[in-house]
């Protein structure tokens, strides 16, 4: 559930230029927050102008609402929910203290919804962070990281000429299931070893075998799309000479496919990419003329 708008008192008080020039200054007069300011700021506004005197009943609520709409607001990136909960709880107090004081709850329905939400947030991440614990715990790592213990030493070992046991550590994490094992977060790492399998196969075995690894990469991603779409243009300019343009056909049209979906219009993006982009089109050009 997203943060829901700012309630409309709290944009009227702000917009209406009976407040200190301290506060009002801290919004647009559209009823936007200024350039540079934050909620945070805007409760500290608060806390000094009720610190000052007495306040009006019916302005006190407002005042209340948009401390409880700070401390929600500030939540949506907390890392830690224990502090979620307590800064939550302040902010259910603050809810009551503007209805108490006159603020409809058709201004604050939509509030205690998202603090439900984020109640909700606090539990899950709490959960995840156990999980987590209880697996690094038994595993020593992550997985990402048992992945790039794997990963990095199989670089290495290429690059000094250790094919053989470079390529074994490669498929050891290809055949990873990227759906139903404990590795199911790690679809990069796994598309980095099928990549790094197939650039392989297209420079040292030929097209053919190539062929072979991408048809077994694209079965073991069953309902994704290989590679992933970070890997694109880099296993492309792996691939450009090996004789293999309809792999690389296919790749480019999933990547523009992909960009379309997302509403990139204007790709390649970088000078890097337009580069391979344009190497790339005049090999399919000629695998396409016959050449």
């Amino acid at each position: 559930m997203e943060l829901p708008s700012v309630p409309a008192s709290v944009t009227a008080m702000f917009t209406s230029g009976k407040l200190p020039p301290g506060m009002a200054a801290l919004f647009t007069p559209a009823g936007e927050l200024a350039d540079g300011t934050y909620w945070s700021h805007v409760s500290s506004a608060v806390d000094e102008y009720l610190a000052a005197g007495a306040v009006d009943e019916k302005v006190r609520g407002v005042l209340a609402l948009v401390q409880a709409y700070a401390c929600l607001y500030e939540l949506d990136d907390c890392p830690d929910p224990d502090d979620m909960d307590e800064d939550n709880d302040r902010a259910v107090e603050l809810l009551k203290e503007a209805e108490a004081n006159g603020v409809d709850e058709d201004e604050t329905v939509e509030l205690w919804w998202y603090s439900e939400d984020l109640r909700r947030r606090a539990d899950q991440f709490r959960d995840y962070i156990a999980e987590t614990d209880a697996y690094i715990a038994k595993y020593g790592a992550l997985p990402q990281q048992r992945l790039d213990a794997k990963l990095e030493p199989a670089n290495d070992l290429y690059s000094a000429g250790d094919r053989v046991a470079a390529v074994a550590l490669f498929r050891e994490v290809a055949e990873i299931s990227p759906w139903d094992s404990e590795f199911s977060g790690c679809i990069d790492r796994i598309d980095a070893g099928w990549c790094r399998l197939l650039h392989d196969a297209a420079h040292v075995e030929g097209p053919e075998a190539a062929r072979k690894i991408w048809q077994e990469a694209r079965a073991h991603f069953r309902a994704a799309k290989f590679p992933v779409t970070t890997h694109s243009w880099q296993l492309v300019e792996m691939l450009l000479g090996t004789g293999v343009p309809d792999i690389i056909e296919v790749i480019i049209y999933q990547w523009l496919e992909a960009a379309e979906k997302a509403g990139e219009s204007d790709v390649p993006v970088t000078e890097d990419q337009q580069r391979i982009f344009e190497l790339a089109l005049a090999e399919i050009e000629e695998f396409s003329d016959g050449g």
